[in-house]
């Protein structure tokens, strides 16, 4: 059992660990030693094996940030969802995998505007739509693996 346990595990050599999109913050040694964050990022014991392991993607590592991934105007389905609500800015729209309560993956569009989220399903034709007011917050992931959540 113990030759598959090194396998499974992430390996992250601590020597010079890469600078991404981040703040040079000041750092007490201790920190620096151990490649700890901060005590104020409200780690939890479970989080602890994942620890640095958080990195951009490489397909958007050199892309700016635009918002519109999927050209709005050029889709007059979505433009006609928006029109229909009476919302004119769109914030976010990406498409996205949604797992099913079976574990199932489907493809949706998420859609952000000032007042709503939208999640359109292409395939079935339905739309689904969250007031912000309802939302606290929406939360990414803070591993590698994209997820998002809006709670």
């Amino acid at each position: 059992m113990d030759r598959y346990k090194a396998q499974c595990r992430v390996q992250i050599d601590d020597s010079d660990p890469p600078k991404y999109d981040t703040v040079e913050d000041e750092e007490d040694e201790d920190e620096k030693d151990n490649g700890m964050r901060p005590e104020n990022r409200n780690v939890t014991k479970d989080h602890e094996p994942f620890m640095g392991v958080k990195a951009r993607q490489i397909a958007s590592r050199h892309r700016n940030y635009k918002g519109d991934y999927l050209d709005v105007p050029s889709r007059p389905h979505l433009l006609k969802i928006l029109q229909k609500q009476g919302d004119k800015q769109v914030l976010f729209v990406d498409k996205v995998m949604k797992f099913t309560g079976s574990g199932k993956m489907k493809s949706q569009i998420v859609l952000i505007t000032e007042f709503a989220i939208y999640i359109v399903d292409p395939e079935m034709d339905s739309l689904k739509r969250i007031v912000l007011a309802a939302v606290d917050k929406i939360c990414l992931s803070e591993l590698s693996d994209l997820f998002l959540a809006a709670v």
